[in-house]
């Protein structure tokens, strides 16, 4: 089953923040604009979900996403009806094409779930790299930083109204488990949905490994306001 096939119909009211995302969106056009040697602009959007941060790339590159949801995809598409979008897992995925920035936020790549794929999903990047290219990479925490936590909030637009509870608690050594429970007003109707998703949970050193694995090197680990989640930032040599 498709883990976003219930959430994708709500998930930019819930989940997508245009402040938070365009702060994160100018932070890693600059990180990227650092650290590029190859001279093209293509960048790859990896589990872009909905599209939340393309708007704020395409003035400066041309974008192409990929995400494993083909319920995300649909909504994306509809956003953006000109951009190229592949359905594809991260951690295996091959395109015709090589970019000079690798972009994957949010902490989405804990869904590879295990070291193993981690280290499959870092090549299967560099793979699609032009030399000289940059990967932007958030990590979801890491098992130095993680703490259970569960999350309140709710949110009101014109048309729909949402509540949300979110446990997130440690599993087994790194693997995360979460449980969302959220109640969902509109139409004159008020939906209830409830569903677990686990995530994996990676060690620094673990993606320090997997980076150089793939024989990227690591220019920067950026933690800042504008940037909650940390970003690894590696390069492909020239």
């Amino acid at each position: 089953m498709d883990n976003f096939e219930s959430i994708a119909s709500y998930y930019d009211e819930l989940y997508v923040n245009p402040k938070q995302y365009k702060a994160e969106a100018v932070k890693i056009i600059a990180l990227i604009k650092t650290y590029k040697l190859s001279k093209g602009n293509e960048l790859l959007d990896l589990a872009c979900g909905t599209g939340g941060h393309i708007a704020y790339w395409q003035n400066d590159f041309s974008v192409t996403g990929l995400d494993i949801s083909p319920v995300m995809l649909e909504y994306a598409t509809r956003k953006f009806p000109d951009i190229k979008f592949h359905c594809s897992d991260m951690a295996d995925f091959s395109i015709s094409q090589k970019f000079d920035a690798l972009v994957c936020l949010y902490g989405s790549i804990g869904f590879v779930r295990t070291v193993k794929k981690l280290n499959k999903a870092l090549i299967t990047f560099a793979r699609h790299m032009k030399p000289g290219g940059v990967l932007c990479l958030t990590p979801w925490s890491t098992q130095e930083e993680f703490k259970p936590s569960i999350h309140v909030d709710a949110v009101k637009h014109s048309d729909i109204r949402i509540a949300r509870m979110e446990n997130v608690k440690q599993k087994a050594p790194g693997l995360i488990e979460i449980d969302f429970h959220h109640l969902i007003g509109r139409d004159g109707a008020v939906k209830y949905h409830t569903q677990t998703m686990k995530i994996g949970l990676f060690a620094r050193q673990q993606y320090l490994d997997a980076i150089s694995g793939a024989g990227l090197e690591l220019m920067e680990y950026y933690q800042g306001s504008d940037m909650h989640m940390g970003v690894f930032v590696a390069r492909k040599p020239r």
